[in-house]
C-alpha cells in the first residue's frame, strides 16, 4: 500500500493496513527487502543491510509497523538477504579498488573462472556465474545477476558480519528472519582453498542459529531450500534439529500442481498435505505461490508439459524452461475453479503452516516479463490504481 501517493508501497501504507491482516487471522508477516538499494533485482541488491530505504520510509515507520503488529499479536520477519551486495555496496567498492585492499576477501575472486560451472540460475539474463571487473583485474563470483557479487562466507570478517545485521535487527524488534537462498550461502566451492577456509558450512549456520536463539528467544529461521527431502532435513540440522527452524516445502508447492491440472484442486489439496510428510517431523511453510515463479524443477520433464498445457500454454506464461509466472487465481479459473487452490493451501499436514503470497488472487501483469510479472501491487478495490496508490499513472 502506497501511505503517501508516491506510487511506491511503503511501510506507512503498511502500518495501515496491519488491522485488515490481523481480521484475516494473519499471525506473522514476512517482509520482502526494505532495505537500500539500486533496485536492479526487486530490493534484493543490497547497499546497506542496516539500512531503510528512503523510498519505503525511515526508522520511525519500521517501528511503528513492529509496534502495531505485536499489539495484533503478530510477529514480523524480514528477509535476510546476504549470499550477495549489490555491486554499489560500500564493501565491493572498496574491494575492487586494488588488490591489497583489506575488503579484497569480503568477495570471491579468481584471475580465470573455473572450467566447469552449473547452469545459470537465470539463463535468460546470464551465461556464467562469473564476471570480469576491469578496475579489480580479476573474475569476481555471482550466483544471481552479475550486479550481485557473492559475499566469501569463508571469511571470518564476513560471518561476524552477518552476525552483527542478524543482532541489529532483533533488537529493532523482529522475530526472526527468512534467509534467502541458503544453500548457495554456504557454498564455498568458487574460494580456492574454500573447504579448508571454512570445512564445515553447516557448522556456521548452526552457529548462526545459536546466536539467534541467545539474542532471542522466540527468533525463527524460516530457510530458503528447494532440494531434495534428504537434503532439506540436513538444512535443518538432521536429528539435533540445531540449524533452521522452518523451511518453505517447494516439492509440496510442485507435486500437486499436474495433478490439479488432470483431476481437479480438491485431490491438488489432499496431495500437498501428503507431499510434506517426507520431512523428519520438522515445522514447514506450506504456499501455493511464493514471489518468485511457479518452479517447477522437482517435476519430470512429462509432468511439467502437462502442466504448462493446462496452466501456461503459451509461451510468455512460461519461464527458465522450468516455471511459470502466472498468479494462482487466474491458472485456476482457466481450468478447474479458484476453490482448489484455498483447498492446497489450508490442508497442510500436522508439521505444516500456511502460507500465503498477498495479491495472488489478483492477476499477473505478462507484459512485464520474467519474475516481476508476479511481483505486481496489491489491489485493494475497482478505483484507480486498484486502491493501491492516489498517485497518477505518470508518476
Amino acid at each position: 500500500m502506497d501511505g503517501n501517493g508516491d506510487g511506491i508501497g511503503d511501510l506507512g501504507g503498511l502500518a495501515g493496513r496491519i488491522d485488515y491482516l490481523a481480521e484475516l487471522g494473519v499471525t506473522c508477516l514476512w517482509l520482502m527487502p526494505f532495505y537500500p538499494s539500486p533496485d536492479r533485482d526487486d530490493g534484493y541488491d543490497i547497499t546497506d543491510f542496516y539500512g531503510v530505504d528512503h523510498r519505503l520510509g525511515h526508522f520511525g515507520d519500521f517501528v511503528e509497523v513492529i509496534q502495531i503488529a505485536r499489539d495484533r499479536g503478530m510477529r514480523v520477519i524480514v528477509d535476510l538477504v546476504v549470499n550477495h551486495t549489490s555491486d554499489q555496496h560500500p564493501w565491493f567498492k572498496a574491494a575492487r579498488s586494488r588488490p591489497d585492499s583489506p575488503l579484497r576477501d569480503f568477495y570471491v575472486w579468481r584471475d580465470e573462472p573455473p572450467k566447469k560451472q552449473p547452469a545459470p540460475v537465470f539463463p535468460d539474463q546470464e551465461t556464467s556465474d562469473w564476471q570480469y571487473d576491469e578496475k579489480a583485474g580479476q573474475y569476481y563470483q555471482h550466483v544471481f545477476y552479475r550486479q550481485q557479487p557473492d559475499l566469501n562466507i569463508t571469511d571470518e570478517r564476513v560471518r561476524d558480519e552477518i552476525a552483527k545485521v542478524i543482532g541489529f535487527w532483533l533488537q529493532l524488534g523482529v522475530s526472526g528472519f527468512r534467509i534467502d537462498a541458503v544453500p548457495f550461502l554456504l557454498q564455498t566451492d568458487g574460494v580456492i582453498d574454500g573447504a579448508r577456509r571454512l570445512p564445515d558450512p553447516h557448522a556456521y549456520l548452526r552457529s548462526l542459529r545459536s546466536f539467534l536463539n541467545r539474542r532471542a528467544g522466540e527468533g525463527i529461521f524460516l530457510g530458503e531450500v528447494n532440494l531434495s527431502r534428504e537434503e532439506q532435513n540436513e538444512y535443518f540440522g538432521g536429528a539435533e534439529g540445531d540449524e533452521l527452524t522452518m523451511q518453505f516445502d517447494f516439492i509440496s508447492m510442485q507435486e500437486p500442481v499436474p495433478v490439479a491440472g488432470s483431476r481437479g484442486c480438491s485431490a491438488a489439496g489432499e496431495g500437498a498435505a501428503v507431499a510434506s510428510e517426507g520431512l523428519a517431523g520438522y515445522p514447514v511453510g506450506q504456499l501455493v505461490r511464493n514471489h518468485d515463479e511457479l518452479t517447477l524443477d522437482k517435476l519430470t520433464a512429462e509432468e511439467r508439459d502437462e502442466v504448462f498445457a493446462a496452466f501456461g500454454p503459451e509461451e510468455r506464461m512460461q519461464v527458465y524452461g522450468r516455471g511459470l509466472i502466472r498468479r494462482c487465481r487466474r491458472c485456476s479459473t482457466a481450468t478447474r475453479g479458484a476453490s482448489g487452490w484455498s483447498t492446497a493451501c489450508s490442508s497442510p499436514c500436522r508439521h505444516a503452516r500456511a502460507l500465503l503470497r498477498r495479491g495472488d488472487r489478483h492477476g499477473e501483469n505478462l507484459d512485464i516479463g520474467g519474475r516481476m510479472s508476479v511481483r505486481t501491487p496489491m489491489q485493494w478495490n475497482a478505483g484507480r490504481n486498484g486502491g493501491f496508490s492516489t498517485a497518477r499513472p505518470s508518476a
